[in-house]
């Protein structure tokens, strides 16, 4: 995200102020070299910090979240990474292409949410059940299955209960999409008025 460049620009601003610092602590000052080190230290932060506050407001400003908000919404990401992970693992236990093809549009759904908030932060809030539920549900659901359909000798019951796990992992996958749609909606409507403006343009050019 462009949070973090402000993070780089805070960093290139006090490490060479904090090595200035430790030179001058270095021969300036009669000092023991731990004072040296705590001076320089001070220094780097007394410089990042503010820095790194004043470039990444503008980006705070420009996608209209408080830093709290911003930093709620990275860890959610976080979280949600880790399970995308583990549902890109479930793979290994798949044993048949119907499987595959079933956790596979799952897992891509999942995977284009969560690049979609991150590239575009405050629409998390359109989809705050995703990450709340509807993740959690999918990814239980998958690693269940796809741990006991690969248990041999499964009786008629077990055969039945991942017959109907299936059919909820259809569910879950619709509750996917749905989210996903939701996220992009914004963008196809601004996608219907940049083709209105261009027919526009083009019949002014006739």
């Amino acid at each position: 995200m462009r949070y973090n460049i402000s993070r780089i620009y805070g960093a290139i601003i006090a490490f060479p102020i904090a090595v200035i610092a430790w030179i001058a602590s270095v021969f300036a000052l009669d000092v023991y070299f731990i004072f040296d080190f705590l001076i320089s230290a001070v220094a780097f932060v007394a410089f990042y910090f503010p820095t790194q506050r004043l470039t990444s407001r503008k980006y705070l400003k420009e996608i209209g979240l408080s830093r709290r908000d911003y930093h709620f919404i990275n860890s959610q990401l976080n979280n949600a990474q880790d399970k995308i992970r583990r549902i890109l693992k479930s793979f290994v236990n798949v044993r048949s292409i119907k499987d595959f093809k079933q956790v596979n549009e799952i897992y891509r759904i999942t995977r284009a949410i969560y690049y979609a908030v991150k590239q575009q932060p405050r629409t998390f809030f359109k989809v705050e059940s995703f990450f709340y539920s509807h993740i959690d549900n999918a990814l239980n659901l998958i690693e269940a299955y796809t741990r006991l359909s690969k248990s041999p000798k499964k009786s008629e019951e077990e055969k039945q209960k991942l017959a109907q796990t299936r059919i909820t992992l259809d569910e879950v996958k619709r509750t996917l999409v749905a989210d996903l749609k939701r996220i992009n909606e914004e963008d196809y409507s601004q996608l219907d008025i940049e083709m209105e403006l261009n027919k526009i343009e083009q019949k002014r050019h006739k």
